[in-house]
């Protein structure tokens, strides 16, 4: 009696191990296959947080570089209207000088940077780099293109950009007309002056934003991490104890069975 009592200790015991190691890889298994779905899940939501940041910071640049344009259009017009002589006391309220003083005080309140570039520059500042050529490019070859957008690197830091079109206006002309009949004083400033020549609707240059974006990723990319590892130490912590309490719940079952 004792020894079949034994038997059936150890065939009670020996169950119970094969359910545990067969319940502990299943408890590995089920917490590899949720890590993986936790992270395609994040690098998805990852995509679509970076890719809606990107299209939020498009549109505001798109506003930034119209609210230049129409600051410059603004000025243009009131110095025609006021019939205003361009001379050496009033360069402030000239467009291109006026949008570089705005760009200045901007860049230094937000750190987004504002330009006005062209490839016939006057000032040196106003050169365009490479990113701005492949804009100014496009703007001419296509005249019904109303903006030029990418992601680019200025110095190792991840940058998005944005440029919009800038067309000779009738008040343009004053200043960029034929070399000899320009203000005297842009002649002095300028002695090696490109943005002259120009004719009624030619392509002048363009209105150019720059914004740091690696911040604003990095952020984005650590609150998914901290998440999916959240959600990962919450996943094992539910399938250990849902197997735990399948392992007590077995082996009350068996000792059920033993006894009776």
């Amino acid at each position: 009696m004792i020894s079949d009592t034994n038997k059936e200790t150890k065939v009670y015991f020996s169950v119970c191990v094969a359910v545990m190691k067969r319940n502990f890889k299943l408890i590995i298994i089920i917490i590899i296959v949720g890590t993986v779905v936790i992270l395609s899940i994040s690098a998805t939501n990852y995509q679509k947080q970076s890719t809606l940041l990107r299209e939020e910071i498009f549109d505001k640049c798109e506003m930034i570089a119209l609210e230049l344009k129409y600051t410059r259009d603004y000025l243009a017009e009131t110095i025609a209207i006021a019939n205003l002589q361009h001379h050496e006391e009033a360069r402030g309220l000239i467009p291109a000088i006026a949008g570089n003083a705005i760009g200045k005080k901007f860049y230094d309140a937000t750190g987004y940077q504002l330009r006005q570039v062209s490839s016939k520059y006057r000032n040196p500042k106003n050169k365009p780099d490479k990113f701005e050529k492949e804009a100014l490019l496009e703007f001419g070859k296509d005249g019904n293109l109303s903006g030029y957008k990418g992601v680019d690197k200025i110095n190792g830091q991840k940058v998005l950009r944005y440029l919009i079109p800038l067309y000779i206006e009738e008040a343009c002309l004053k200043c960029h007309s034929a070399k000899e009949t320009i203000p005297e004083f842009i002649q002095e400033d300028y002695p090696e002056d490109k943005a002259t020549d120009y004719t009624f609707g030619d392509l002048r240059g363009a209105i150019s934003v720059v914004v740091p974006i690696d911040r604003a990723e990095a952020e984005i990319k650590g609150n998914l991490i901290h998440m999916t590892l959240v959600t990962t130490a919450g996943l094992t912590f539910l399938v250990t104890f849902i197997a735990i309490a399948i392992n007590i719940t077995i082996k009350k079952t068996e000792k059920s069975k033993l006894r009776s």
